[in-house]
């Protein structure tokens, strides 16, 4: 290498032997190399030769092994979905194929898809010229931004196809495609062909939410427990300071929260005014629950010393239009909702819940419903 590049050749000799054509094969062998490749760089780099050759791999045409283990190419799985402004609608397949002329000698074809679970590293388009990936290789995605935008949005995540480039040169480095004047051209086309009323499968891409799975949701328990744990050394002072600054109101009626399976939950127990609170923190993933925020206020009693324990519970939904839509199961996002949350819950508690107090939780649920996308 180090002479070819201080010689500038640009012709190499070569060797050659005669073989049996039924025993075709090449082999790449490398010698003093500076800086193997080990571990995590291995993998990338049969990630990388595995997506470049995708298309030879899936015609049976090429074995590509690398230390002796064959690689094969694992198509990403495509979202089934109804359309985000039709959420009651069948499911759609999101793969569109694409297929269109820019001038005489240069068309493409292929096809563009939704991925069903996002990935900002693996989305973005491949870019193929007779059969082999020129741009977008594995992580390293073709993605203009007038066509994905900035890479915070939703369709930068999920967006994805194959495309097949005919008649264009590539450049001296054989790494990309020479586009000359074309490439606006190539890109208005394309975002005509996937955001049509008929198919708009760009914008489905940005404005769709899929819910977490229940085991993303479980994940959630970090957010949990670092709140609980926090509301157990901070509550009780927190709850003193509210009490002595608020105004006195009746008693209110028991409440109990129903029960669900799908929840995740935490209790902390706190001594207040000659009383027991026993504070149950939930965190849910059940789909039937139709508010976001839920509390529970009541009395039990202790069968040993027949003392009366406050059981005050506060429930926040993870499958709520609004959590799905701005946490998902991101425990980042959830931990500072739900804190949100119990203080809400302590707060109504405190007051308890004179002839308002209800209402305001009431409609709180009512607005952020309706404010929310997704339905």
């Amino acid at each position: 290498m180090k002479q070819i590049f201080e010689d500038k050749i640009e012709e190499l000799d070569v060797e050659t032997k005669s073989c049996n054509k039924n025993y075709h094969y090449t082999t790449v062998e490398l010698f003093d190399v500076n800086r193997m490749p080990r571990r995590r760089g291995i993998g990338k780099v049969k990630d990388h030769l595995k997506s470049i050759y995708r298309e030879f791999i899936r015609s049976e045409i090429l074995i590509l092994k690398v230390d002796n283990e064959e690689l094969s190419f694992e198509d990403p799985k495509i979202l089934s979905a109804p359309r985000y402004d039709e959420p009651k609608e069948e499911a759609i397949h999101w793969r569109k194929e694409i297929k269109f002329d820019i001038e005489e000698g240069l068309s493409v074809h292929g096809f563009v898809a939704i991925r069903e679970k996002a990935s900002t590293s693996e989305a973005g388009f491949a870019l193929f010229r007779r059969g082999r990936v020129i741009e977008g290789s594995y992580d390293n995605g073709f993605r203009p931004d007038f066509i994905f935008g900035a890479p915070n949005s939703y369709r930068y995540q999920r967006v994805f196809g194959e495309l097949h480039l005919e008649g264009f040169d590539v450049n001296f480095t054989k790494k990309g495609i020479q586009w000359d004047e074309n490439l606006e051209i190539f890109l208005r086309l394309l975002k005509d062909d996937i955001s049509s009323k008929e198919f708009p499968l760009l914008q489905q891409a940005e404005q769709y939410r899929v819910r977490a799975s229940e085991k993303e949701y479980k994940a959630a328990k970090k957010a949990l427990d670092e709140t609980v744990d926090d509301l157990e050394k901070k509550a009780p002072q927190a709850v003193a300071d509210v009490v002595n600054t608020a105004s006195h109101v009746s008693e209110p009626e028991q409440q109990i929260l129903t029960p669900t399976e799908k929840t995740l939950h935490r209790e902390f127990e706190i001594r207040f005014n000659k009383e027991n609170w026993k504070v149950s923190i939930e965190l849910s993933y059940d789909p039937s629950l139709k508010e976001m925020i839920e509390v529970g206020d009541s009395f039990i009693k202790e069968k040993s010393n027949d003392e009366s324990i406050r059981q005050i519970g506060i429930r926040l939904s993870l499958t709520h239009p609004f959590m799905v839509e701005f946490a998902g199961a991101d425990t980042n996002k959830i931990e500072p909702i739900l804190r949100i949350a119990a203080a809400f819950g302590l707060s109504e508690v405190i007051a308890k819940r004179s002839k308002i107090v209800g209402d305001v939780r009431r409609n709180f649920n009512e607005l952020i419903s309706n404010l929310s996308k997704q339905q």
